[in-house]
């Protein structure tokens, strides 16, 4: 009896590391190549950025110079995030202190919705720097297949068999 309790630990082990390497294996932890081609971890940590940014790396056949050039840009964009993030909490305060009065505070409000005109401001003039960027790291045909990718819809809009809503950000 303890030897088939044994026994059948044993095989949970190995299935288990059976996994572990084909997950490393096809780019997802932390020693794949995915990260090495990102910078060691870059901006997207590996998981499934990191494995979208591979494949289409490796779909326009960008040389590590130009990889550097995106992954800087979008990283960009990335720290911008953060700035949404903390206005989304604000924004919950201001409006619980609008409400709390039993009255709505129109004059709290606006400044809310002034503050946001200007964060919207600034992530607009970050994606059109971080377009620039790699529109001007990529050559002509690189461009024209991201285009191409971007007309079927394939980039932002469930491409890559993510099923339906998905995409590079969802």
């Amino acid at each position: 009896m303890l030897g088939a309790i044994l026994g059948a630990v044993c095989v949970v082990g190995a299935v288990k590391l059976a996994r572990r390497a084909m997950w490393y294996r096809r780019g997802h932890g932390w020693g794949s190549a995915c990260l090495s081609r990102l910078g060691g971890g870059g901006p997207f940590g590996g998981g499934r950025r990191g494995a979208i940014m591979r494949w289409l790396f490796e779909r326009l056949e960008t040389t590590p110079g130009q990889e550097r050039a995106i992954v800087e840009a979008v990283a960009r964009l990335r720290t911008e995030q953060v700035a949404i993030r903390e206005e989304v909490s604000l924004t919950r305060a201001d409006l619980a202190r609008a409400v709390e009065g039993g009255l709505i505070d129109e004059t709290a409000l606006e400044e809310t919705f002034a503050r946001h005109d200007r964060l919207l401001a600034q992530v607009r003039i970050g994606w059109v720097e971080a377009l620039k960027t790699a529109c001007e790291a990529l050559d002509p045909r690189q461009r024209k297949e991201m285009v191409n990718m971007l007309a079927r819809r394939g980039l932002f809009g469930g491409g890559w068999g993510m099923g339906r809503g998905g995409g590079v950000w969802a």
